[in-house]
């Protein structure tokens, strides 16, 4: 859930109501106490409640019978309510999961290789930067196109590779030498992305072809390099990075919200084949989708209500990310919270998506990203 650096926002008042009101372990022991003391056979526990309520100076009829048991009922369809939603987070963390548990020792981050695209700034270089804090020990492999604006720790184990990943001659290559010279990986974080910021009259095939490169076909290509060694040894994780473009396409990035649909699509039809085809069930899908994240990619203001879908801070998708990489586990990451709600209007009324849709024309955000493109649609390294 996004945090305090957002500022107030729906999410906080979402854990609040959580962890009070809809939380199963509080309301239904008051469900329970109240269905107690409404029985007949409670009625000296009943007029000992209503002394000490008179003794604290409170009004008796506040412990009636009849207050007891609408409270008693409020009660219980709030525990029913917590519990169900416990209920569901439970079966699609296992079903994201194959029904496999974490064994203990099974992820070494001593020895873990971790690959992360697009990591020269912004979500890649934080996630980096996180996995370090966690353990200084982990071997991170960098591939980017631009340079590491930031400066890897004295001692630590990051390797960096320049990369144009809209190239799949490139990818083959720079995965081969990430093979030879580092290791296998273990963990992909696929997070290397574009936007160019065109309409679909405005824009250059070439940036149309770039975006869908980069942005698919390339988390495809290093998937496919990545995924033989995962699957022989039923073990590794891909974490993929999605967005709100994925459910709402906005003017202006159609295309890019087409790759992230397709990400989407890539997420799930993989664990589907891991599982049922390759048998490995073990190796970890994680997908995030997230609103727009305060990195050179996007500037600007949405234009959303901030307390109701945030400009999310680096740090907290990070943080959510490395969070989910140290459980073990796979599963949809939404940040905030309210993605996965506008995500099931693609199953609502279709007016009712069309309506957010439609509100996505006023986002005042600039989508032009931080890379430069030649004429005959080659990324340029920056002076």
């Amino acid at each position: 859930m996004a945090t305090t650096r957002e500022g107030p926002n729906i999410d906080i008042l979402a854990r609040a109501v959580r962890k009070t009101a809809l939380n199963e372990h509080l309301t239904l022991p008051l469900a329970a106490a109240a269905c107690y003391l409404v029985r007949d056979t409670s009625s000296a526990h009943l007029a000992r409640l209503s002394r000490t309520a008179a003794s604290l100076g409170l009004d008796p009829s506040f412990v009636s019978r009849a207050v007891l048991r609408r409270a008693g009922r409020v009660a219980l369809a709030l525990g029913t309510a917590g519990f169900l939603l416990s209920l569901n987070n439970w079966l699609n963390k296992w079903f994201a999961n194959n029904w496999t548990a974490t064994r203990r020792g099974e992820w070494d981050w001593d020895r873990e290789i971790v690959v992360v695209t697009g990591a020269s700034s912004g979500l890649g270089a934080s996630i980096v930067q996180k996995l370090l804090a966690r353990n200084p020990r982990t071997t991170i492999v960098v591939i980017d196109f631009a340079p590491l604006s930031w400066t890897p720790p004295a001692g630590s184990n990051v390797h960096y590779y320049q990369a144009d990943l809209s190239s799949a001659d490139v990818v083959r290559d720079v995965c081969e030498r990430v093979r030879r010279e580092v290791g296998h990986p273990t963990v992909l974080v696929n997070n290397a992305g574009i936007a160019r910021g065109f309409t679909v009259l405005e824009g250059a095939y070439h940036d149309v072809e770039l975006t869908i490169k980069t942005n698919l076909t390339a988390p495809f290509l290093m998937a496919k390099e990545c995924l033989p060694h995962m699957v022989a040894h039923n073990h590794g994780h891909i974490v993929s990075i999605c967005s709100m473009s994925s459910v709402v396409a906005p003017p202006g990035i159609v295309d890019y919200a087409a790759t992230k649909n397709g990400i989407l699509s890539l997420h799930e039809g993989l664990q589907v084949e891991l599982a049922r085809r390759h048998a490995a069930p073990r190796v970890r899908l994680t997908n995030g989708i997230f609103n727009f994240i305060r990195t050179p990619l996007f500037q600007g203001d949405s234009g959303i209500p901030n307390f109701l879908a945030p400009l999310l801070h680096v740090e907290t998708v990070s943080e959510a990310i490395v969070e989910n990489l140290y459980s073990g586990y796979g599963g949809t990451i939404y940040l905030p919270g309210i993605m996965r709600y506008i995500s099931m209007l693609r199953g609502g009324p279709e007016w009712m998506l069309r309506i957010v849709r439609n509100s996505s024309a006023k986002y005042g955000n600039d989508f032009r990203g931080r890379q430069t493109v030649s004429d005959t649609g080659r990324l340029v390294p920056k002076e």
